[in-house]
């Protein structure tokens, strides 16, 4: 007994797509690539740095210049600032790109038992400065001028109040 196979059936045609559908999807991908190309542009020119080692020592060293001039201007009368200048100091941002700490130390000299109104008046020069500690006779202070300097005043000695500024390690 033979058995006949069924004849086979054609196969249906394709319909042809429209002609504005044929080019939709490839022209949102390109205006989404377009979109992306625009974003990373602009935010590359205007966004601010989200990392330390993304801004540079000039312009650490612009912030905690501007520090100093309100620090300088707060000093009680009867005391002295001395100023040591810039300490840089070289350090690795990463294993292949190397960098530079900068660090200025400020020290106001005044009368013995001024220490703590010391704090208190350079504190109280820079905004949301917090000192310590919070009750009592001030020791010393911290403030974050931004930009990712740090800002750290501590009695050294009698008489003596001491302030850093630091910047981190950046690109130079």
């Amino acid at each position: 007994m033979t058995i006949d196979a069924p004849a086979p059936e054609a196969a249906p045609q394709p319909r042809p797509t429209p002609p504005a559908r044929r080019y939709l999807w490839p022209a949102l991908v390109a205006a989404w690539a377009v979109l992306l190309v625009v974003l990373a542009v602009w935010s590359a020119r205007n966004d601010p740095p989200s990392l330390r080692d993304q801004t540079t020592a000039a312009s650490a060293k612009a912030t905690i210049d501007e520090v100093v001039g309100q620090v300088t201007a707060r000093v009680p009368a009867g005391a002295t600032i001395q100023d040591k200048g810039y300490a840089e100091k070289a350090c690795s941002l990463s294993a292949a790109r190397d960098g530079v700490s900068l660090v200025r130390t400020l020290t106001v000299s005044g009368p013995v038992g001024d220490e703590s109104a010391t704090v208190v008046a350079l504190a109280a020069a820079l905004p949301d400065a917090v000192t310590r500690p919070a009750d009592g006779l001030k020791e010393g202070f911290y403030y974050d001028a931004g930009n990712y300097v740090a800002v750290r005043g501590k009695i050294t000695g009698e008489g003596t109040v001491t302030v850093d500024l630091s910047s981190g390690c950046r690109v130079p």
